[in-house]
Formats: C-alpha cells, structure tokens, sequence
C-alpha cells in the first residue's frame, strides 16, 4: 500500500509517496487529489526523507540516501539516472542528457521524461535547462526551479566545517596562546560529509592505506553505488564490493554495518538527539568504527562542537608544539579540553593546521620514538 505525507519548506508543501519500503513520489502542493487514493502515514522512511530535504534547504546536504523506486520506460529510466548524475548546483542542457543517454536526436523525448520525472529536487530535474542556459518548464513553476538553482549556486562553497566569531573569541578569551596562532593562521575551512552512513563506509575504506588510495578507491565507489546507502550495499555481494578494490575484511564490515542498519540495530537519524558518549558507544558496535572514528564521524558529519580527540596523533602533536610539552599525559589533554570547551571542535582544527607546520617556527620536542608510539 502507497503511503504519503507531506512537510512544509521554503518553496511550499511537498508531498512524499513510498511504496514497497522505497519513494516513488516527491511533488508539490496542489496533488493533493491525484494522491487521494494513498493512506496518510508517516512512515519511518518517509520521515527520513523529510529530514534530509530538510538539510538539502539549509544547505548542508548535496547528495540524497534515501531509496528510490523509479517507474517508467527504458528510455525514462535512462533519462531519470542522468539526471542524478547531474553534479549538485550544475546544470545540463537537454542536449547534452540526449548525448549522455546515447541519443543526440532525442531531445524532445528527454524533454517529455524529464516533464514526467517523479521523484523532485532528489532526481534533480530542476537542473535541467535549454541550450542556451534559459530556464524551462518546471512541474513546480519557474519561480521555484530558479529557486533550487540559486539555493544550489549559493552553498557549494559552504560544505565546510561552521565555526565563527563566537567560537573564536571564546578560545581567544580563554587561551592567549591558541589566540595567538588563530590569528596567524586565519579560518580553517575542512570539509565535511553530513551523510553519516557515506562517512562511515569512506572511514573504513580508507584504513590503513594512503590518503591517495584511499580518495581513487571512494571515488570509483561513489560512482559505482547509487545512492550509498544501506540498501544499496545490501544488494552488492562481499565479491562485488572488493570489486572497487578493497579488502574482503573491509567489505565485511561494510556488509555487516549495512545490515545492522538495516535491521534498526544502529539508528542514524537518532544519533543527533544523543550526547556524544552515546553517540560513540552506538557507532562502535559496528565492525570497522573504533573510538576515533565514532570522534570523526561527530566533528566532520555531525558538526559536534566539542570534540577533541584523545587517539588522534595530529592532535598531541599540536598540543605538543604549541605548549612546549614533550609528552600530553591522561591529566593534560583533560585540562586542555576543559579550557577548549564547549568550542574544542574548533581547537582541533587549529591543533591540526599547527601539527602540519602552520606555525613554522614551533617544532615539536618529542622524539620520534615517542611520537610513533602508541596513545
């Protein structure tokens, strides 16, 4: 049974459908006759769906998790998962979605697809435009599709870490010498993934190998598996997984920590009411995520802002440079934290930049053998 709801934002109601534990329908105000026949439910997927549409608003999400029922014909199909591919806040001609889909001549029939094109804003066909870049027709009207694109333009410069006055003149208040190197170094824009199952999966892979290997390995994995979400690994076989060019103990954990998902023995959407103890003693049942990643996974998806990491060496290193100390004991890093708090997200960041040589004429007075060892 087809089951629907329907949320308020900026751009007005929105309906969505789900039908088979997948959306099949995302539309505007004004269906409300057409979707008659479906009970009114908020279903857990369905909420789900709201919320991350919620963040695409507010402009800290780019991509969508939630799975997708497309119905159509091979052609629409074709059509509907060029449209996906289209990168958020870019734009593509009809013609060049034509080309993509291996038919040059059929731009009126991409036209007709993209008209009928079910699931809005998720299967992005508001960023489809004529050749010469005007806006066309928009099930929701053009004022609206103008909207979505400028919201798009506007945040792809924003997918970084928020922090601001407030946070800065709290740590420059509290600590004269972190004050200091702030003001030498200037803002710190780190990248984040709000979708927490994305982060997690790319954790995992990157394990113990390069930086280098780890961005190629992602890349051909988001690429490859759309969306990267739960369900989509719950179809793909450990053989396939490594396929990308992992190991099988990898894929495993990817495996297992989709099933667990899956079977609501981890709930991500819950994470956000939870303190950050219970947030990491969730996460680390799962194969692969360890306390440190459960502390990444809160400052770089979450944007937590209290989160200094006891396992992180970048961390002891920069404690070490900045403070003179040859050692960050158990009792130092807890009174650094307190005097960080509740802004150490934000330390962390300037920690990092002076671990990597921001501040050239701090040296760290460790030795190496110290600084190998283990926390």
């Amino acid at each position: 049974m087809k089951k629907r709801w329907h949320y308020d934002f900026p751009i007005g109601k929105l309906w969505i459908v789900e039908e088979e534990h997948a959306i099949i329908h995302i539309g505007f105000a004004g269906e409300d006759r057409s979707l008659a026949g479906y009970d009114n439910a908020e279903t857990p997927l369905i909420k789900e769906t709201g919320r991350q549409l919620s963040e695409y608003f507010s402009g800290s999400r780019k991509d969508f998790t939630v799975p997708l029922l497309l119905k159509g014909t091979v052609f629409q199909q074709s059509v509907w998962q060029a449209l996906r591919e289209i990168p958020y806040g870019e734009t593509r001609s009809y013609k060049e979605i034509a080309v993509g889909v291996g038919n040059p001549k059929a731009c009126r029939a991409v036209g007709m697809a993209n008209n009928r094109n079910p699931i809005a804003i998720i299967v992005p066909c508001h960023r489809v435009v004529g050749y010469d870049g005007s806006l066309t027709g928009y099930a929701g009207g053009l004022p609206i599709k103008q909207y979505l694109l400028d919201l798009e333009k506007s945040n792809l410069q924003r997918n970084y870490f928020f922090y601001g006055e407030k946070e800065i003149e709290h740590l420059k208040s509290r600590d004269p010498i972190l004050g200091e190197a702030i003001d030498r170094i200037g803002k710190i824009n780190r990248e984040i993934t709000s979708d927490i199952f994305a982060a997690l999966v790319k954790s995992i892979v990157g394990q113990q190998i390069s930086t280098k290997a780890q961005t190629s390995i992602w890349n051909r994995m988001r690429n490859g598996i759309r969306p990267m979400a739960p369900e989509s690994i719950n179809h793909l076989s450990v053989q396939e997984l490594r396929a990308f060019g992992i190991s099988g103990r990898k894929a495993l954990y990817i495996k297992d920590m989709a099933e667990q998902i899956l079977n609501g023995r981890v709930d991500l959407p819950a994470l956000a009411a939870m303190p950050e103890e219970e947030v990491c003693e969730t996460l680390v049942r799962l194969k692969g995520v360890g306390v440190w990643t459960a502390e990444m996974i809160m400052l770089f998806s979450m944007q937590r802002p209290d989160i200094l990491s006891w396992g992180d060496f970048g961390i002891h290193r920069g404690l070490r440079m900045l403070y003179g100390h040859r050692k960050i004991t158990p009792r130092l890093f807890s009174r650094y934290k307190q005097l960080y708090s509740p802004y150490a997200s934000t330390a962390s960041l300037y920690l990092w930049a002076i671990a990597g040589g921001a501040c050239s004429e701090l040296t760290d007075r460790a030795s190496a053998k110290a600084d190998n060892a283990r926390i």
